[in-house]
């Protein structure tokens, strides 16, 4: 494992911003904080945290390449915004180039940021620490932070909420998964539809 980690931070030196390490170390970080709390395996979180982001300055155009080269499935909103594929060309890559089997972190990298119903711990946590990693400065970070760090499970649902209400707010597109994920979240609650609206 540490001969993987360190060629992937050989390779993050060379095909990433200096702006986007930080933050991929900062997520490192958080997720650790996080596994810590809730007892899982800090090697696997680190594999996941270190690459999710591993191709996220690679030009939208070449990552449709790689994507196909890859044998991705591709959607119509992927083919529209290409940048929405780094994930899941990070997740093939590990599969590919470092032998990874592991399921569980190879989900958390390709959906780190619509996230996804079938996460478990690992796929909940680096999806958290994406977006509440200590750089992070907006409204309302510190109170979901606090959340994060008592609940996982709450921590989670209240990131996958104010990315909805981020996207909605600036009539940005939602990605599939992140709706289906919050009416999975919502209907495991006891949740219902507005049956006022006709």
């Amino acid at each position: 494992m540490t001969i993987v980690i360190d060629e992937l931070e050989a390779i993050l030196n060379r095909v990433l911003s200096k702006k986007r390490i930080v933050h991929v170390k900062s997520v490192v970080d958080f997720s650790r904080r996080l596994g810590e709390i809730y007892n899982v395996d800090l090697n696997r979180l680190e594999l996941a945290a270190l690459s999710h982001d591993m191709f996220r300055d690679v030009p939208p155009r070449k990552l449709l390449k790689m994507s196909r080269a890859y044998g991705l499935e591709i959607s119509e909103l992927e083919k529209a915004h290409s940048v929405l594929l780094h994930g899941k060309v990070a997740a093939e890559f590990l599969r590919r180039r470092f032998n990874v089997d592991d399921e569980e972190v190879l989900m958390a990298v390709a959906y780190h940021t619509s996230g996804h119903v079938s996460f478990k711990e690992i796929g909940k946590i680096l999806f958290i620490a994406d977006s509440l990693e200590f750089t992070r400065d907006f409204p309302g970070v510190d109170a979901l932070r606090k959340i994060a760090f008592r609940s996982l499970d709450e921590g989670f649902f209240q990131v996958l909420k104010n990315k909805i209400f981020y996207a909605v707010g600036r009539d940005l597109l939602l990605i599939p998964e992140t709706v289906e994920l919050w009416n999975s979240i919502l209907m495991s609650r006891g949740g219902h539809v507005d049956e006022e609206i006709e």
